[in-house]
């Protein structure tokens, strides 16, 4: 089961994820902001990282920019749903820091998922793909 970590400081908004990202197959690791992306990153295998790009403390294109450097073949998409002129902003960021993908909130749920198996799926070509669980 390949393993994400979640990065959203919007409690309920990263708890539906979680439990969509769980439905569609995927262990889930979630966290409110960046702080602990390396500790977690140590303790567990990870596959894919989604991280919103505004968070308090450590947000999105800080996180990013540290695991361009200590996991760079770590797939990663960029969420965001700041005001419209920062979110294209943040989002080309995000790009600019090699996102695998960009999402503007809100998105379709399945547009994530598909997107997360697409991600995964880019980084490791040998690994099955993803399916839902029944």
């Amino acid at each position: 089961m390949p393993a994400v970590l979640l990065l959203e400081d919007n409690a309920p908004y990263r708890a539906l994820l979680t439990e969509i990202l769980t439905l569609a197959g995927f262990a889930v690791h979630a966290a409110p902001d960046g702080r602990r992306v390396a500790e977690i990153l140590a303790e567990k295998r990870i596959d894919l990282v989604i991280t919103d790009v505004v968070m308090p403390e450590r947000d999105g294109i800080e996180t990013m920019t540290a695991l361009r450097y200590s996991h760079p073949r770590l797939p990663v998409i960029a969420i965001s749903g700041d005001l419209p002129l920062n979110l294209h902003l943040y989002l080309t960021i995000a790009e600019k820091l090699g996102a695998s993908r960009v999402l503007a909130k809100p998105f379709k749920t399945e547009v994530l998922v598909a997107a997360a198996r697409e991600a995964i799926a880019a980084s490791n070509p040998a690994a099955a793909p993803v399916t839902a669980v029944p």
